[in-house]
């Protein structure tokens, strides 16, 4: 992690230049949401400064939003974007069934920057996590038990986003989570793990991890557009099947 001993000629508190590193890394993306800052003693040491000093700055910037305590103890980044998607905002537009074709049109125009993007700039340590993920989803997509295959595809596509190094694009991906994980949720349960469907999709991330390792950025954003437009054209032949309560 990237973090700069404090000058100790500085003229501001000690615990205010802390607190502003820190804001500057989770601006700059080098802290991205859910992130772990390292153990207080080793943050210190890093920073060159007291723990009461680095305890003060802590204590402002979890009031300010910016980081919160984790269950392990310590602290993590928080999503500073998630206030633009809140969860009943989520849940409101995830009850009108023609809001899905909305959220996968907001997802291809992100997901074909984002591959784009990474493909381009993805570091070493990057594509670490892409690849990570990718056998994550993998594995999950093989598996009989596919209960959480929406959370690895959801966690494979923002890999990719983290991969981005725009903290715009990175933030607001991470922003709208709760839609794309739920999106995803919904179109896995259109296909009903159909074996046949479902190794089609595989094939499609299989094409973006492909592109996207290969630094390939146009076959990179053309197989997240094929991908995207696969799962739209599922959601249009579901809207277009007759509701069983009206079937005689």
């Amino acid at each position: 992690m990237p973090f700069l001993p404090i000058q100790s000629f500085t003229r501001k508190r000690l615990s205010d230049v802390v607190s502003d590193q820190i804001k500057q890394l989770i601006s700059d993306g080098a802290l991205m949401p859910g992130d772990r800052l390292p153990a207080e003693r080793d943050l210190a040491t890093q920073l060159g400064v007291s723990r009461p000093s680095l305890r003060e700055a802590l204590i402002r910037l979890e009031a300010d939003g910016y980081i919160e305590t984790s269950g392990r103890g310590g602290f993590t980044v928080v999503d500073v974007t998630a206030p633009i998607i809140s969860k009943p905002l989520a849940e409101l537009l995830l009850q009108n069934p023609r809001t899905s074709a909305d959220i996968l049109e907001l997802r291809q125009g992100l997901e074909s920057i984002s591959t784009v993007y990474a493909a381009e700039r993805a570091t070493a340590a990057d594509r670490q996590k892409i690849t990570e993920a990718f056998e994550a989803l993998k594995a999950g997509s093989q598996s009989q038990d596919r209960v959480n295959l929406a959370e690895l595809d959801a966690a494979f596509h923002l890999a990719i986003a983290d991969s981005t190094h725009n903290i715009a694009l990175a933030h607001v991906m991470h922003g709208i989570h709760t839609l794309i994980r739920e999106g995803m949720r919904q179109y896995h349960r259109l296909i009903d793990y159909d074996d046949a469907m479902e190794k089609q999709l595989m094939s499609q991330h299989q094409a973006i991890y492909d592109a996207v390792m290969a630094r390939d950025a146009q076959k990179a954003r053309k197989a997240a557009e094929r991908h995207l437009a696969y799962v739209r054209e599922m959601y249009k032949e579901d809207a277009a099947r007759p509701s069983p309560s009206v079937v005689s």
